[in-house]
């Protein structure tokens, strides 16, 4: 049971790490009261850790839900 949680933690982890980086965006745009639009640019240390703190939430999101299905298929036996 360990193995296979410890396996998803930290496959979820990487997956998701190699997503955001390939897909989140490092601009973010707002719009003002006035219809403008202005773009800021996220500096690099502060978009990785963005990133890295998803894959953590992701991860330990996806331990919870291994345990629980592992703990369910255990009653049902």
């Amino acid at each position: 049971m360990e193995k296979i949680l410890v396996k998803t933690g930290v496959y979820s982890f990487v997956v998701t790490f190699f997503i955001l980086v390939a897909f989140m965006q490092i601009e973010e745009s707002t719009n003002d009261v006035e219809g403008m639009t202005s773009f800021v640019v996220i500096p690099y240390p502060e978009f990785f850790f963005h990133i890295f703190r998803y894959s953590i939430i992701t991860s330990i999101i996806a331990v919870i839900l291994g345990c629980v299905y592992i703990l369910s298929n255990k009653k049902k036996e």
